[in-house]
């Protein structure tokens, strides 16, 4: 996550405001004691958003993943059928597994 994205600004602005309160409105802090105050607060947003980004992007391709896996397993169930294989013989596919049987030449 980028440091001036804009969850991390308007982040920022929430938990530094009252830093900002206090240098603009009521006089009681110096700008430049609450813009540092504003930065550690910056960092602080960042380094949250950076970790819940991450733990949500991991569990998010995990899902994906089990998805997929769930799907090939449930087509791979569903799959019967009947074919000729290279050598004219009839096979037979069920749930994955080939099963070579006689051709009915009879």
């Amino acid at each position: 996550m980028s440091l001036l994205s804009w969850p991390v600004m308007i982040g920022t602005l929430a938990v530094g405001s009252p830093a900002l309160y206090a240098a603009q409105v009521s006089g009681t802090l110096s700008p430049d004691v609450a813009l540092v105050r504003l930065l550690i607060c910056m960092a602080g947003v960042w380094l949250v958003c950076s970790v819940v980004a991450s733990m949500v992007e991991g569990t998010v391709a995990s899902n994906k993943l089990a998805a997929v896996a769930s799907a090939a397993a449930d087509e791979s169930e569903s799959v019967a059928y009947s074919f000729s294989d290279e050598y004219g013989e009839r096979a037979e596919r069920v749930d994955g597994l080939e099963q070579v049987g006689e051709t009915e030449a009879a």
